[in-house]
């Protein structure tokens, strides 16, 4: 029978799973964030900012290691 009390399977370490935690938040932010900015991005005036955004975009979806979809051949 299982406990209702939750458990870390990180080796029991609460630091590690505070981190996982805190890390998965941060990237369901960025991917809000980078959801209303697509969205938003035909109404985007200023040519620094749309740059730097798209720029950041595709660094941020090739970085070796993270899992889904693949970026952009190289």
């Amino acid at each position: 029978m299982e406990s209702p009390q939750l458990h870390c399977i990180l080796n029991s370490n609460s630091v590690a799973c505070s981190f996982a935690v805190g890390a998965g938040f941060l990237a369901f932010l960025s991917c809000l964030a980078f959801l209303v900015l697509d969205t938003q991005e035909t109404c985007i005036a200023d040519t620094r900012f749309k740059t730097a955004f798209q720029l950041l975009d595709f660094i941020l979806a090739d970085i070796p290691g993270l899992p889904g979809i693949p970026g952009p051949p190289k």
